[in-house]
């Protein structure tokens, strides 16, 4: 079945999902600039563990959903090498919506505390190296993750006002 638009689930798992990545890119930078005695790191500490949980079943729906319902082709103008970079692109950010709080869930430690008091057990426990580690994959992911929706706006962008193709108006 050929569409000319993403569905609407499609279309606004994509907002949502979006704007929650490009806080969280921020946040997590932000947090990452506060000092453990500062009066906001553990709120915000919270908020962004909080949010990044949310993110999880989020991906999994926009997994499901890219899965099983049916989605416009790409511009019939797109260059081979433009239709390989959006697939790898759009495969890549599907998949960092899950990885990403995967890797900061398990780097957590022995439980989750997310907004109010409300704690989540971690099911498997790692070793702090490990944990370490998990540290260092989501903070690699999330920077990979700006360039890439830094990249994904900027071809949005280009598609709409310099190749006046209709690719933006699907997402719309």
């Amino acid at each position: 079945m050929t569409v000319e638009k993403y569905p609407l689930v499609i279309r606004w798992l994509h907002r949502i999902i979006a704007l929650l990545i490009i806080f969280m890119i921020a946040l997590g930078w932000y947090v990452s600039t506060l000092d453990y005695e500062n009066i906001n790191y553990q709120f915000l500490r919270q908020l962004h563990r909080s949010v990044g949980l949310a993110l999880f079943p989020l991906g999994i729906a926009q997994i499901i959903a890219y899965t099983t319902l049916p989605r416009p082709a790409l511009a019939p103008t797109l260059k081979t090498w433009e239709r390989r970079l959006a697939k790898l692109t759009h495969m890549y950010l599907l998949y960092v919506v899950i990885a990403i709080p995967v890797a900061g869930y398990f780097m957590s430690g022995e439980q989750l505390v997310v907004l109010g008091d409300y704690k989540i057990p971690v099911f498997l426990q790692f070793s702090k190296s490990i944990r370490s580690t998990l540290f260092e994959v989501h903070e690699m992911f999330a920077w990979a993750t700006a360039a890439l929706v830094t990249l994904h706006i900027a071809a949005a962008l280009k598609h709409h006002f310099i190749d006046k193709d209709d690719t933006l108006k699907k997402m719309l």
